[in-house]
């Protein structure tokens, strides 16, 4: 089906004001009724609560010395999602900030309990780990126990900027070479040891590494997560999609105006929100390709 034949099949070859009014508020409604729902996980400290407020802009309480999420219950997060068709969409997200694992050998059979029954309901699970820590037997062990509840899996390799030598560049908010060289290497090292306790191709392991502090590589990580949602529901998370280039640049301590314009020329995509006619076609339960096809 064309673009032209889906328009006219929904809009009798025009789109009205008021019509357009009532498709982002069946946008609205569908939000409201079955938000785009993640589950952050992992062991304790790599920075869950932090991936998900770089993400999404969002105040989770984080903590750096103590357990900072101890419930295993969902929150859902207004969100002003990206202008459909000139309007504002009201937006939500539904977060499963998991408690993390390791921490107390008496909790994890519960705490893994709780991961089996939750998982099922989620979009998309993040797995996340410390870029920084060769010792990964501890998530390979949990993985083993939960690889049959982990369909839509992306890892992603938290702190990148304090992978050795440690010599992130301030200035521009970027690795050193020697550090992009080192992340390199790491994220195929997991991706092939996930994989194998996974027993998955290594292919389908998508592992991102990235800074929540940062703010660096999020794009790259919300894309593994977009892409790993279920395709009717991709659309969803593109509308909530928080984040910008301008986050990440905010963080360049010493380059200039034109410095940053240079960045942001080189490693932004197009701010666009998702076209009408692949949120009508997953609406419909269309493929975006057939929406999208000439």
């Amino acid at each position: 089906m064309t673009k032209r034949t889906l328009a006219d099949r929904l809009t009798g070859g025009r789109l009205s004001l008021d019509l357009a009014g009532k498709i982002v508020d069946g946008i609205a409604e569908e939000f409201e009724r079955k938000p785009p729902t993640i589950a952050v996980i992992g062991v304790s400290g790599v920075g869950k609560s932090s991936t998900i407020n770089a993400l999404f802009k969002t105040s989770l309480p984080t903590s750096a010395t103590v357990r900072g999420t101890n419930r295993f219950t969902p929150t859902k997060i207004a969100l002003d999602g990206r202008k459909v068709l000139k309007k504002s969409v009201s937006a939500a997200l539904k977060v499963y900030d998991s408690v993390g694992l390791g921490e107390d050998v008496a909790e994890d059979p519960r705490y893994l309990a709780r991961y089996r029954e939750h998982l099922g309901k989620c979009d998309c699970a993040l797995w996340v780990a410390s870029a920084r820590n060769r010792a990964v037997a501890l998530d390979q062990s949990y993985m083993i126990e939960l690889k049959t509840h982990l369909p839509n899996l992306v890892v992603g390799l938290n702190q990148a900027d304090l992978v050795e030598p440690m010599d992130w560049r301030p200035r521009f908010n970027l690795p050193s070479e020697a550090q992009e060289r080192h992340m390199a290497e790491i994220v195929a090292d997991r991706r092939a040891r996930y994989a194998r306790v996974l027993e998955r191709e290594e292919a389908v392991v998508p592992v991102v590494s990235y800074s929540a502090k940062r703010c660096y590589n999020l794009s790259a990580l919300f894309l593994a997560c977009l892409n790993a949602a279920p395709e009717s529901r991709r659309w969803m998370f593109q509308i909530i999609k928080g984040f910008s280039a301008k986050d990440w640049l905010d963080l360049a301590e010493g380059a200039s105006e034109e410095e940053r314009a240079a960045l942001a020329r080189q490693f932004s995509t197009p701010e666009e929100g998702p076209s009408l006619w692949s949120l009508l076609a997953s609406r419909m339960g269309l493929s975006a390709s057939t929406a999208n096809s000439p």
